[in-house]
């Protein structure tokens, strides 16, 4: 018996590696259903915003047939042909910014920063509002689906421009200086949270101290274009026979 005490350590180190092996396989298989299932989460989760995209793409081509329809129907007799252009230019004047419109949406006021009298930049100061500051509220407003955009006054459309003219701003040729008040017509709600989003125009402002105040709003009035377009050069192209 005394040459076979070696057997009972040897069995113990034995149990111990054992179970130290099974426990780590077990941890593995526990690291490896982990990952599977983080995996199968996310394929669920992209399949169901497929599908969600899918089926918003499928009513919205329902609705276009109908719309359809409706204008086919409605063109074969003159008081429906009548109707089908009042709506088209109803829908030009506002695009084109000729008349004045109402509805939900926000408004924003913008001041320079408070910052700006500790630091000597001259007419460069990153704490005064700049043209480059403006453009990009207004295309934050377009993407996030406002119909209509005015700043200071003065609509906003496809030919609008906005530029440094000195201190001051212009914006279609007519020079306006801060406050700078920007009105928008559109789903309210969505126009404040695309305007807040981190890391957007307005977060970038807060924090260099400009004064920022973004208020939604259940009417906002928005005036028409102070000069009307004109197209010279620029011609629709006919429809040709056969295309």
């Amino acid at each position: 018996m005394g040459g076979r005490r070696w057997v009972y350590p040897l069995t113990l180190v034995c149990l111990v590696l054992g179970g130290m092996l099974g426990v780590q396989v077990h941890t593995q298989r526990a690291r490896g259903e982990t990952q599977v299932g983080r995996q199968t989460s996310a394929l669920v989760s992209m399949l169901t915003q497929t599908e969600s995209q899918v089926e918003q793409q499928r009513e919205e081509i329902e609705l276009l047939r109908a719309r359809l329809a409706e204008y086919e129907e409605e063109a074969a007799n003159e008081k429906g042909l009548a109707r089908l252009l009042q709506e088209e230019l109803r829908t030009s004047r506002i695009a084109l910014g000729t008349v004045a419109v109402k509805g939900p949406g926000v408004v924003i006021e913008l001041s320079d920063s408070t910052r700006r009298s500790n630091e000597g930049f001259g007419g460069d100061s990153p704490f005064v509002i700049h043209d480059f500051e403006l453009l990009q509220i207004t295309n934050e407003l377009w993407c996030a689906g406002a119909e209509a955009v005015s700043l200071n006054g003065e609509r906003l459309t496809i030919g609008s421009a906005i530029s440094c003219s000195g201190p001051l701003i212009r914006v279609n040729n007519v020079t306006v200086g801060a406050p700078f008040v920007f009105k928008a017509i559109g789903d309210k709600d969505k126009l404040v949270s695309a305007l807040n989003i981190r890391g957007g125009v307005l977060d970038g402002l807060r924090v260099l101290q400009f004064g920022v105040k973004l208020t939604p709003m259940d009417e906002v009035v928005i005036p028409p274009l102070t000069v009307t377009p004109k197209y010279t050069h620029a011609e629709p192209v006919e429809k040709e026979v056969g295309r």
